[in-house]
């Protein structure tokens, strides 16, 4: 036997037994030797003690940071021991739904309607995931209900239901989007409804209106004139401690109704997209936390004396991003007033309106970003790329990124070739001018979520959601399948841009089957149709009836 095998069996004890000792006599070995090999193992058990403590403390400190329940898990999982996935600790099945599902910012439930929606099929992948066992259930209703959409009066009786059996639930939604179409019969019964919804939801942060609450009318003009339910806006009102973003939405841009403005001046309010009326922009509005303002669905038109005096009294000391409407006339007066700490402006066009807009100039990009003088990143929509070469000069742009309709085929490669060019305005790159896909504006923050900064070395990259690819490239951003409709030219096959990048089909390596399996849970079955959706809406109200802890 050797020295190290007979230390092996007393590793607690740094001692030297007579029995080791006799035993290296035994083998006749020097006396010098002899105690050479003694030194040795003894600083041999010294540093599997110091091995051993410091392992210990390890475990020590990982199981310190668990929760009581699961530390047996824990400790069976850092030893390496086999076990079930409903073992795993649940801070570990947390972070893997987490990366499996697609982030919320693309999944825009605002303007997401039908079965197949990335909104829709992102619900079911969740739903999937909540049905699985009891223990992924408790931690997948988290994902489940962090963002709630009402499309059906039924679906705000349901959830009004839920949270008055399982209190619990109260703690989950994070922002609740208002989109259901409710008869005048029984508007008042949804309106308590949402009133104790909204009570209840003590962690929301976000809040989305649309006309359709107001929708279901004989005669519109009534719609028009409807009163805003005083007891709604004293409840939004009361969410001023929590709430961040606050969102209402016209239906097609026309302002059926429109929200008493003062009701959401909340001191923590960062972001408000809203249409405003005339009586609203006169009034005195002072929101000194708001970094981000959206009036493109405002299309009021020229009426009254004081109709100069609009914005006036608004007092936004932070605005950082503003966006506003094509067709309307109150671009030279908005920017007038908070122009000048601006770095986001953006030009929206929802219906489609500034070619027939007589009004005023119908290219307010290029009349107006004099009036911003910090401006970085603009972002208009147009027709055709020839625009640019009306560009002004601007001292500090950076970014210029422009909607247009399927930026592929012609438009692609005469875009291209004009990125050959070193400058557009003034100091302004060329490299540094985009197009996105008008297909995708829906998600209202894609020239964000995409960055126009992104180093070159990082595209074109994939970014797959169920039901959407979307292809990030150094020239823009759009419909994956567009390369399939309209491939590259033979005389350009990889769309290069003026450094050489390839802007074609060859992809980041951690972009295309990494996203499209991190996120594809459910299958992109065409056959999927309306009924589906309600299905499915059905099973996640039964969801928030199971108790979840």
């Amino acid at each position: 036997m050797s020295a190290r095998a007979l230390m092996e069996s007393s590793l607690p004890d740094i001692g030297i037994t007579d029995q080791e000792v006799l035993a290296l006599i035994q083998q006749g070995q020097p006396l010098f030797d002899l105690l050479k090999e003694l030194i040795a193992l003894r600083k041999w058990k010294e540093e599997q003690l110091k091995t051993q403590h410091r392992e210990a403390e390890r475990m020590e400190r990982m199981l310190s940071r668990i929760c009581e329940n699961c530390k047996d898990t824990a400790s069976r999982w850092i030893k390496h021991q086999n076990g079930s996935t409903d073992d795993l600790p649940v801070e570990l099945l947390h972070t893997i739904f987490h990366y499996i599902l697609p982030p919320n910012t693309l999944l825009d439930s605002t303007s997401a309607r039908g079965a197949h929606t990335p909104w829709h099929r992102a619900m079911a992948s969740k739903t999937t995931l909540a049905r699985v066992s009891r223990r992924w259930h408790s931690i997948a209703v988290t994902f489940l209900y962090e963002e709630v959409a009402f499309r059906h009066v039924t679906q705000v009786q349901s959830f009004a239901s839920a949270l008055r059996t399982n209190p619990d639930l109260r703690h989950l939604p994070k922002k609740i989007v208002v989109d259901c179409p409710v008869a005048t019969e029984m508007r008042d019964h949804v309106v308590i409804d949402l009133v104790y919804i909204l009570t209840q939801c003590t962690e929301l942060r976000s809040l989305a209106f649309t006309d359709n609450l107001f929708a279901m009318e004989d005669d519109l003009r009534r719609v028009a004139l409807y009163h805003f339910p005083s007891a709604l806006a004293a409840t939004v009102r009361g969410l001023s401690g929590t709430l961040v973003r606050f969102e209402q939405w016209p239906l097609g841009g026309t302002p059926h109704f429109t929200w008493p403005v003062s009701c959401v001046s909340a001191p923590r309010l960062i972001a408000l997209a809203i249409n405003v009326d005339h009586a609203a922009s006169l009034e005195r509005i002072e929101m000194d936390s708001l970094e981000e303002l959206d009036l493109s669905r405002e299309y009021a038109l020229h009426r009254g004396e004081d109709y100069s005096q609009r914005f006036i009294n608004w007092k936004l000391p932070r605005l950082k991003r503003l966006v506003l409407p094509m067709a309307t006339d109150i671009q030279g007066r908005v920017l007038q007033q908070f122009g000048g700490s601006l770095t986001y402006l953006e030009f929206r066009d929802h219906l489609d309106m500034s070619h027939r807009w007589n009004k005023g100039p119908w290219k307010p990009y290029v009349d107006y970003i004099h009036l911003c003088p910090a401006l970085r990143h603009l972002v208009f929509q147009s027709p055709n790329i020839s625009t640019f070469d009306e560009f002004p000069s601007h001292p500090t742009l950076v970014f210029v990124d422009m909607w247009i309709h399927s930026p592929a085929g012609q438009i692609r490669r005469d875009f291209v070739e004009r990125r050959r060019q070193r400058r557009i305005a003034g100091e302004l790159q060329w490299k540094n001018v985009r197009l996105l896909d008008r297909a995708l504006s829906w998600n209202r923050q894609l020239a964000e979520l995409f960055p126009p900064d992104v180093p070159e070395e990082e595209l074109p990259s994939v970014h797959t959601i169920p039901g959407l690819s979307i292809i990030h490239t150094g020239w823009g951003v759009y419909r994956s399948d567009l390369d399939t409709l309209y491939p590259p030219t033979p005389e350009n096959p990889e769309g290069e841009d003026p450094d050489g990048s390839s802007d074609g089909r060859s992809m980041s390596s951690d972009s295309d089957d990494t996203y499209t399996d991190r996120y594809d849970i459910v299958t992109d079955d065409d056959s999927v149709t309306e009924s589906d959706g309600d299905t499915l809406e059905s099973e996640v109200a039964a969801l928030a009836h199971t108790h979840i802890y």
